[in-house]
């Protein structure tokens, strides 16, 4: 890997890479652009991005898995860059020694000490089991310490899709915080069981709380995709909120439900709604954001799709009462041509600006149209419809792109998935895409997208869920390796 810490670095590097040399202007001013990093032969797919903020010299970080083409490891690749989409680092991770671990969440700790990141990690590949894990790196990206959490019992599968750290205060003289985990856990039996997880463990890696959470009536359980923190009614400790989804039928195919559930600090649960009807059609949430803005503070909104029979999907979004589990708002959006699902949202930069208080969600367009185009859709908080123009990206390549989460970068956004169209031109499949936009969701490549809109009303159903604690939390070492590529699909705007 060679270092782009200096300017001279930078230019080297851009040049040899036939990009322009505006690229290395001064990093104060965050700039828009598309970008691509990966490696060929392996295949790199990106499922999380944040805006870093404490860590010195700022910028972003991407992580995602990559399958190495050359000897077919599986692993964790992170990237971290400037504001002006230059690789500050890229590494790969075998946590716990493992030939297959993968990567869904990264979040930055507050204390400067670097970030942490979850997923999915077979440590043995003579046996099937995985397990949810947790890896701190820190600002360069090295380790500091990676710990398994125990499943239910031999012959599960489970994986972290998501990671919070708790807005809690901090603990003791180490400035000791906590970090929330949510995932699924998939059972050995019946067939096609899934539990949802969460687990709660200190910013050193100590076990705080570890449990499963299924539903009483059907067998097939919840699975859980995105978390945050919220105020909660009756305590000082906010609640912890999961979007997920709820199976509703003998298997998870037909007639899913879009999941809310809350539970105390603790993990006590509080209360859950499964959003949807009784048919065939699926509803799923997979992403969500807590409100701050005026008479929306406290509330959340979650982001994902409806799927009826084999229709397109449709973008499902809602917003939820403070401090509990009732849906206030429902919408859903259409392409004209292609389904849209949601992945991912924010809320929008709180401005002076007059304008009505709004979200920012993210996700993919694809269909008989294009195999692939990443979308942001901005919605007022009141009534979740639109509010000013909405864009789609990658419509510079092939159309073979996803978009699967985004975060606030002052008043821009960035945003993160997969480019399936061989930048570089020498075979390399996919590479992880990113995207820094202007304050009004632009890069020089985007276009505005088409669709409708109309409010919604699912009917909801709530649960008691059975609980499960898993008191065990695992040590483990984890090896490092440099990896690097990286070009603009998009190109530099310092505007």
């Amino acid at each position: 890997m060679r270092s782009l810490n200096t300017t001279a670095g930078r230019v080297s590097r851009l040049c040899l890479l036939g990009l322009p040399l505006l690229a290395v202007a001064p990093l104060a001013q965050a700039q828009n652009f598309e970008t691509y990093y990966g490696e060929r032969p392996a295949r790199d797919g990106s499922e999380d991005v944040k805006s870093v903020r404490y860590c010195p010299n700022k910028g972003s970080i991407l992580v995602g898995t990559r399958v190495n083409g050359s000897n077919g490891v599986i692993e964790v690749l992170a990237t971290r860059v400037d504001d002006n989409g230059v690789a500050i680092w890229q590494r790969a991770y075998n946590i716990a020694g493992s030939k297959n671990s993968t990567a869904n969440a990264v979040a930055e700790l507050r204390s400067g000490a670097g970030f942490v990141l979850t997923g999915a990690v077979q440590p043995t590949s003579t046996v099937a089991d995985t397990f949810l894990y947790v890896l701190h790196v820190n600002c360069d990206g090295k380790v500091l310490w990676t710990r398994l959490l125990a499943n239910q019992g031999t012959g599960s599968r489970a994986v972290g899709f998501d990671i919070v750290e708790s807005t809690g205060p901090v603990i003791g003289p180490v400035a000791q915080t906590e970090l929330i985990v949510v995932g699924d856990e998939n059972m050995p039996a019946p067939a096609g069981a899934i539990h949802g997880r969460i687990a709660r463990i200190t910013s050193l890696g100590g076990l705080v709380f570890n449990f499963a959470y299924s539903q009483p009536a059907n067998p097939q359980g919840i699975r859980f995709r995105a978390v945050t923190e919220n105020r909660s009614s009756s305590s000082n400790l906010a609640d912890i909120v999961v979007a997920g989804s709820a199976a509703w039928s003998t298997n998870w195919v037909n007639d899913r439900r879009a999941l809310l559930f809350r539970t105390r600090s603790n993990g006590a649960p509080l209360c859950n709604v499964a959003m949807g009807a009784t048919d065939s059609s699926s509803d799923d949430y997979y992403g969500i954001t807590a409100l701050a803005a005026n008479n929306f503070a406290g509330e959340s909104v979650l982001v994902g799709a409806s799927r009826a029979n084999t229709a397109a999907p449709l973008v499902y979004l809602t917003r939820f009462s403070a401090g509990g589990c009732a849906p206030l708002v429902q919408s859903q959006w259409r392409d004209t041509t292609d389904g849209a699902t949601a992945f991912d949202v924010v809320e929008s930069p709180l401005l002076t600006t007059g304008l009505a208080p709004s979200i920012v969600a993210t996700g993919t367009i694809a269909g008989a149209t294009v195999q692939g185009d990443g979308f942001a859709l901005t919605a007022q908080d009141g009534n979740l419809g639109p509010l000013g123009a909405q864009f789609r990206y990658s419509t510079q390549s092939t159309r073979r792109e996803t978009l699967l989460a985004i975060d606030n970068k002052g008043t821009r956004f960035v945003m993160s998935g997969s480019t399936f169209s061989d930048w570089d031109g020498v075979g390399d499949g996919q590479d992880f895409y990113f995207v820094q936009t202007d304050p009004n969701k632009k890069t020089q490549c985007v276009r505005e997208w088409d669709h409708t809109w109309s409010p919604a009303q699912l009917p909801r159903v709530e649960f008691t869920p059975p609980v499960k604690s898993m008191p065990s939390i695992k040590e483990a070492q984890t090896p490092e390796f440099d990896a690097f590529d990286q070009g603009y699909c998009c190109q530099f705007d310092p505007g």
